[in-house]
């Protein structure tokens, strides 16, 4: 089979297309999985879940919304990342851009790239099953901008509470004394 010259062009030309809008379109894919590891049960630093690290600084702080910047590498306020969890967003950030390139896009193709996650830390109630721990409702919103100005956009919601109970080292006794009453620890 023969092949002319401009018939081969137009169809290298249309695929060239395709592979380049299907870069673009990836960055939802993208935006919905960077969110959900973030809100997910695999989100996990020291001794809580990074979530309830953060509604427990928010809580204490007042600061309630948290913003992290994936171009720009930059993540705020500071008061919602103290230790454990100061390296999270530069740990996100690294794998936001991995899944930009796992998903078939460029890092030249992505304008602006943010996670804003906010506490509604003035709404609380008591967990369903536990209710010593105390839960607020939460959203938690991805949004990347392409170079062309289009938006892809994630949305989660739903509530969260700390499993770390803030007591005082007085209160707190070892887990191999736990069945001596309070006072008569060691």
């Amino acid at each position: 089979m023969i092949v002319r010259d401009s018939e081969f062009l137009r169809r290298i030309s249309s695929e060239a297309l395709v592979i380049s809008m299907a870069r673009y379109k990836v960055l939802k894919g993208v935006a919905h999985n960077i969110g959900h590891s973030f809100t997910s049960l695999m989100n996990y630093a020291g001794d809580d879940y990074v979530m309830g690290h953060i509604l427990r600084f928010a809580r204490r702080t007042g600061r309630d919304t948290l913003t992290i910047d994936f171009v720009k590498r930059e993540a705020g306020p500071p008061e919602l990342l103290a230790e454990p969890i100061s390296e999270v967003p530069a740990r996100y950030a690294e794998w936001f851009w991995d899944l930009v390139q796992r998903h078939g896009s460029e890092r030249s193709l992505v304008e602006s790239a943010t996670l804003t996650l906010r506490f509604d830390i003035g709404t609380q109630r008591p967990h369903h099953s536990a209710p010593q721990l105390v839960e607020s409702p939460f959203t938690c919103d991805v949004r990347i901008t392409d170079v062309r100005g289009k938006d892809y956009l994630a949305h989660f919601d739903g509530w969260w509470y700390p499993e770390r109970l803030e007591h005082s080292r007085t209160e707190s006794r070892p887990w191999w004394k736990f069945w001596l009453p309070r006072g008569q620890i060691n």
